[in-house]
């Protein structure tokens, strides 16, 4: 298990240090807000139609020698990208990466396949923690590499650190990591007639009379879709936020995005395994979702910028905490024979909410206020904390005697 949590984190590393290049990007090469907003967002756009394949493919095949391909495939797009030097050229490369980028539900498919019930929310958590680490991590090397101004700025060195790192992963997997699915010891189980909750209760369970049914599937695979536009809107915004109303240059913006990584990681590395352990999966979804509007509060609220900044991170770790725990959920109510697939399906949604916050934030909110796009996030996850607290009231009247 430490060396699949090790490939996740090389494998996530090289887009996280592409990331806070693409504004600066965009204004290099005489980008509208809009245009770099769809720059931002081609590469999940993509994921979200070949995740799922990726995941089908890791079912029929097996996880490691997808995953491995896919890496592969990415190296080659990072050094691609690092050779280009014009914005429609850009485009293509993007949409390239974004073909190949749908490796992370397989590693995840991987940590469902080697965990029981019990431990899964814990497990997730570390592998989430491995992807947050890297995003911590990704941008200061990006920020770093890439100038402190326009004057100064390279996308070419990043870039090709970013390939090297992707094939590093490659050849860990290749080398290390052990197939979990074909050649194992386990089999397929037939999908159940009904997905219920009796895996996501206190304590591991609840009775099984609380069903989840296709409604509660479709409302889980929703959250990933909110947990997605938050994620990519807030991300997105940071920059111009922080450049328009705080004068940030580049490599603050950078350094903010790593906190941002730093953030994400103590919640799944250090809060959801001692979290789900006391409170359950529904508890700590909940509470995720609270400390979500808790920080998007007093970010909005906030008289300064480190006031608004500590808000942002507070924000980050909520929705580390409650994205995690709905990763767990979904492997656990989904037939064994797919839960690749089922992944592939989650983080498709998840790139939608990724592709439509930064689009919608640029196109439109980023235009009319600054600390809107926040706003909007605010609303979305007072929904997630709704519905939260209608599992948790299903959960203790059916559990009540």
């Amino acid at each position: 298990m430490p060396v699949l949590f090790i490939t996740i984190f090389a494998a996530v590393i090289p887009s996280s240090i592409i990331l806070p290049m693409l504004p600066f990007i965009g204004q290099k090469y005489g980008a509208s807000s809009f245009e770099i907003s769809l720059l931002f967002t081609l590469m999940p756009a993509l994921i979200i139609v070949f995740a799922p394949m990726w995941g089908r493919l890791s079912d029929k095949f097996g996880r490691k020698p997808v995953f491995m391909l896919s890496l592969a495939a990415s190296s080659i797009t990072f050094i691609i990208f690092g050779l280009v030097d014009s914005l429609e050229s850009m485009f293509v490369v993007r949409a390239m990466q974004g073909v190949t980028g749908g490796n992370v539900s397989i590693a995840f498919a991987m940590v469902a396949d080697s965990t029981n019930h019990e431990n899964r929310s814990k497990s997730l958590g570390y592998a989430t923690g491995a992807t947050a680490m890297a995003f911590s991590i990704g941008p200061v090397l990006g920020g770093l590499l890439m100038g402190k101004d326009l004057a100064s700025f390279t996308h070419a060195t990043p870039s090709f650190l970013a390939a090297g790192l992707a094939a590093i992963a490659t050849l860990i997997g290749v080398m290390f990591l052990k197939e979990t699915r074909v050649g194992s010891n386990r089999k397929a189980t037939p999908a159940p007639s009904d997905a219920t909750l009796e895996t996501i209760g206190e304590g591991g369970t609840v009775p099984p009379r609380v069903l989840i049914g296709r409604v509660g599937m479709a409302m889980i695979i929703g959250q990933f879709l909110i947990a997605g536009y938050v994620s990519g809107s807030d991300q997105f915004a940071f920059a111009f936020w922080a450049q328009g109303l705080h004068n940030w240059g580049p490599d603050d913006v950078s350094f903010g995005m790593a906190a941002m990584g730093l953030g994400y990681m103590v919640a799944t590395l250090g809060l959801v395994g001692p979290l789900t352990k006391r409170l359950g999966d529904v508890g700590s979804y909940l509470v995720g979702g609270t400390l979500d509007v808790i920080g998007l509060s007093i970010m909005l609220l906030g008289t300064n910028v480190w006031i608004s900044a500590a808000g942002l991170w507070i924000a980050i770790v909520g929705v580390g905490i409650w994205s995690t725990v709905l990763s767990s959920v979904l492997t656990k109510v989904s037939p064994e024979d797919k839960v690749g697939y089922m992944l592939g399906i989650s983080n498709g949604f998840s790139m939608v909410g990724r592709v439509c916050g930064p689009l919608i934030a640029g196109s439109f909110f980023l235009d009319i206020n600054l600390n809107l796009p926040f706003a909007i996030s605010l609303l979305l996850v007072l929904v997630v904390v709704a519905n939260a607290t209608r599992l948790l009231i299903i959960q203790r009247r059916v559990s009540a005697p």
